[in-house]
């Protein structure tokens, strides 16, 4: 199902398919916040009142009930966090960019300084995103992480024999080096969760903006606490 509004399919059957998602999310109709996503490390405490016009950024942190908050991708990084304790949730895209700025973890941060949270008690889902096997970068992006992550080395492998399309590049685990973030922010091992799908290998099931050249809809991944009634 496609959530973007990015002219993929009419504005109209976009916004019914957010309304049936987010209602079979938690079975009845609740407020949907959604960024105006920039690649960027921003995350912002969500309310009702920014609803109307959002802000832009890449992660949402709420803890208010009966919010659902998204985010969009199609082949990045959708991270969502739930502290059970403080009641406390988080929405974050993550690309290359918003990983190497540590977007996930600076979630995390927000959950605590703004909620009381201990990451302890958090638990963390990567959903499906672009995968080692498919996500060939250049030697930019190879030297960014390089100089970011001291286990880079792990992150990076060669492409697949004879798909390289350009020279020295490499294949980077984007999921991986998001996991090891979360655990670094202090989530524990058992509670993280990142051994989803491929995107471009499914693109079948999911949206790839890699495997399809940049024509294709968006994913959505929403979370939000929910009283019982």
């Amino acid at each position: 199902m496609n959530c973007g509004l990015d002219g993929y399919q009419p504005s109209e059957a976009v916004l019914e398919t957010r309304r049936r998602l987010a209602h079979s999310v938690c079975g009845r109709d609740l407020p949907l916040a959604i960024l105006r996503q920039v690649h960027s490390d921003d995350v912002f405490k969500a309310s009702r009142s920014m609803l109307s016009d959002p802000p832009r950024g890449d992660g949402w942190v709420a803890g208010q009930p009966e919010l659902l908050v998204a985010i969009q991708t199609a082949d990045c990084l959708p991270v969502l966090l739930a502290d059970p304790v403080q009641r406390v949730v988080a929405a974050v895209h993550a690309g290359w960019r918003g990983t190497l700025l540590g977007i996930a973890p600076k979630a995390v941060r927000v959950m605590q300084t703004e909620f009381g949270s201990r990451p302890s008690d958090c638990l963390a889902i990567v959903g499906p995103a672009i995968r080692k096997c498919c996500y060939e970068v250049g030697e930019e992006v190879v030297e960014a992480f390089s100089k970011q992550f001291e286990h880079a080395s792990d992150l990076f492998g060669e492409p697949p024999r004879g798909k390289a399309t350009r020279s020295r590049s490499r294949c980077l685990d984007l999921p991986e080096a998001c996991r090891r973030q979360l655990l670094d922010a202090g989530i524990a091992v058992e509670n993280v969760f990142a051994g989803g799908p491929c995107t471009a290998c499914e693109k079948d099931r999911f949206f790839s903006h890699r495997a399809e050249a940049g024509q294709t809809g968006r994913m959505m991944s929403m979370i939000g606490m929910v009283e019982e009634k």
